[in-house]
Formats: C-alpha cells, structure tokens, sequence
C-alpha cells in the first residue's frame, strides 16, 4: 500500500486538490507537473513508496527547491505553503499488470485522507486521433461532475474529450494510463478532472509547458485556496527545472543542414 514517509503528510493531504500525471505517453503529464513544481516552488514533503511502482532515482530534480545532492525518487509530494494545493510528480510507471492495483491504491489513500479533487495530467498517443479531432485543439478535458466541467469549459483552446470515443477508449485501453485512475476515481467517489494533450514522442517539452499552463488556469478557474494559489503565479513566467538540460540531448549547429 502507498506509505507516506512523514507523520503530517495526512494533515496537510485534507481538503486539498493533488495534481499528478499519468506516467504514459510522451511523458507530457510529467513534463508539465515538472513545470508546475519548478514555477510555484512548492515545500517538498518528500517520497512515497509503493509496491506497485518501479524504483527510480535520480539527483537534484529540482535545484532551486532544497540544497545541491538531493535525491529524486519515483514518487515525490510537494505542498504549496499555506494552501490546500499538493503536487504528486511521479517518475516511473506502475509495474507490469499493476496498474489498475496502483490506481485502487492510490485513490483509496488519497479519498481516505480527506483530497478534495484530483486533477491527472497525461499525453494522449496522436496516432489515435480521429478525423474530427484532427482540426483542433490538441488538448482535452475530462470531469467527473458538471460544476468540475463548467470550470474546464473556462479554459480557452481545450475541449471536452468526445463522449463516444471516451467509451472506446475505456473499453479498448482501460488497463493503460490515465484509464485506471479515471474509473477508479469514478468508483470511489473521488472527484476527478483528467487534463490531456495529444502528441507525438519526440522533444514534447512544448507540449509539458503548454500542459501546465492549461493546469494553472483550470486551479484559477476552480477558486478556492488552492485557485489563489495558481493566481498568485499569473505574473509569473513559467518555468523549467535545470535538470531538464540534458533531456532530449544538445543541441545542433543549424548550419549541418
């Protein structure tokens, strides 16, 4: 089962709106949390663990929010000082034929210490776009409830995930991500919005940025604590974690071509 590392993570978990990514395609949704975490500078609460998910870790993720040498591990909380906003970044997938475990468990102890909301940030495989999707936005959205969709239809330049291909897709990929997470969220209760981007594997540190931009004007948009919280990032330019240097290699001189 998931076990926080800190005796006040529960405490702080209460009321609050967690934003997370579906570990999948392109590695968008954990691209824009990087973002989210990099621009807001939440207080790291630390790891947690779960049977569930591969081991990662790594060095210094985010330089700017503790001291040089820190190590980075699969699954990391970050709080937003004085508001009920939290940041999950998640850094490897579920295992083999966990996933639907790994969703069960991880919204049972998010439900049971009292989230208000879960907003999942995940890329969506462009090659399964179909012919209406092809003219427009690349974002979608997806929400549990109608005050949830009314705050997502705000958003300028994101749909609605169209109902009949959102049935397919739960029913051909419902053991991939953000599936999981989606039905489980429905089953227990959990509210849920689901914020995607079509894209295709490559640099999509593009579409990390514009996901997470897309993810601070839907907290601004749901009010509340945790929405002033996203307001007070407005002026803010986005920003990226220099650990993403090296990310997609150096670069090239124009001039080979």
């Amino acid at each position: 089962m998931i076990c926080a590392l800190q005796d006040d993570v529960a405490r702080v978990l209460a009321g609050a709106v967690v934003v997370l990514p579906a570990v999948t395609y392109a590695n968008v949704g954990e691209l824009a949390v990087d973002v989210l975490v990099a621009t807001l500078r939440p207080r790291p609460l630390g790891p947690l663990e779960s049977n569930n998910v591969l081991p990662a870790v790594g060095n210094d993720a985010f330089d700017d929010t503790a001291g040089p040498g820190t190590l980075s591990t699969a699954l990391e909380l970050y709080s937003v000082e004085g508001r009920p906003l939290i940041f999950l970044q998640q850094r490897a997938p579920a295992m083999a034929g966990r996933q639907a475990a790994y969703a069960a468990e991880l919204v049972g102890w998010l439900r049971e210490a009292g989230v208000a909301t879960l907003v999942v940030l995940t890329g969506l495989d462009a090659q399964l776009r179909r012919d209406q999707q092809l003219d427009s936005s690349p974002f979608r959205y997806l929400a549990s409830s109608d005050d949830l969709r009314a705050q997502c239809a705000s958003l300028a330049g994101v749909q609605e995930f169209e109902p009949s291909i959102r049935d397919e897709e739960l029913e051909l990929h419902h053991s991939l991500p953000p599936w999981p997470l989606v039905k489980e969220s429905s089953a227990q209760g959990l509210p849920c919005v689901v914020l995607g981007c079509f894209a295709a594997e490559g640099d999509n540190a593009a579409e990390g940025l514009q996901l997470s931009a897309h993810a601070l004007e839907l907290l601004r948009a749901m009010g509340g604590e945790a929405g002033s919280a996203a307001l007070q990032a407005r002026g803010l330019a986005l920003r990226t974690p220099r650990s993403w240097a090296g990310l997609y290699g150096r670069s090239y001189p124009a001039e080979i071509f």
